[in-house]
């Protein structure tokens, strides 16, 4: 009876590390779709907004587009909001700048959106590796044993072009000098 539980229960752990592989498989190339240098594609790109409707990247394409990858507990996030709503206060008729959480529940984001007053459009990411504005801020890490494990890391900076085009993914943080001299070369870029 033991070897029978033995052989049984090798057989599901290798079953599931067969479904898991295939599951990050699945996850890798949806990732590689928003790689810096590629173009969003609308259908498979949106935003929720504080009603729980779902926006499309469509609203967003044909402009400059900033992306603050934010969440709850980042306390480097929040300190950063005054300096980009000061940026877009100054900007937005050059560029679109949006606030996006990443954090795993919708509850969470409206009650912290709210809490600390967030002055540019903010939006959720709705947690799902289906949407390539949320696999944006995803990071791809490998563990000692090979397997691959999907992070977001906060805060995340990243720039898109009017045609769509991810132009960069790690811009600086707004209270930097650099942010504004690096945004700037960008923009007036022909």
């Amino acid at each position: 009876m033991k070897k029978v539980y033995l052989i049984l229960t090798t057989v599901l752990i290798l079953f599931n590390s067969s479904l898991i592989a295939q599951n990050d498989n699945i996850i890798l190339k949806k990732l590689d779709c928003v790689k810096q240098g590629k173009i969003i594609d609308p259908a498979f790109a949106w935003v929720i907004n504080n009603k729980q409707e779902k926006i499309s990247y469509n609203q967003f394409k044909g402009k400059w587009l900033l992306i603050d990858f934010w969440s709850t507990g980042c306390v480097p996030c929040i300190k950063e909001f005054p300096a980009l709503a000061n940026f877009y206060e100054r900007n937005k008729t050059k560029i679109e700048v949006i606030a996006v959480s990443v954090d795993k529940d919708f509850k969470r984001y409206k009650r912290s959106a709210a809490k600390y007053n967030i002055k540019v459009p903010h939006f959720y990411a709705g947690f799902t590796y289906n949407n390539y504005i949320f696999n944006l801020n995803v990071k791809v890490l490998k563990t000692r044993e090979g397997a691959f494990k999907f992070n977001t890391l906060t805060p995340q900076y990243v720039l898109i072009n009017p045609l769509g085009k991810i132009i960069d993914k790690d811009i600086p943080k707004p209270s930097s000098s650099d942010f504004k001299t690096k945004l700037d070369l960008y923009l007036n870029e022909k």
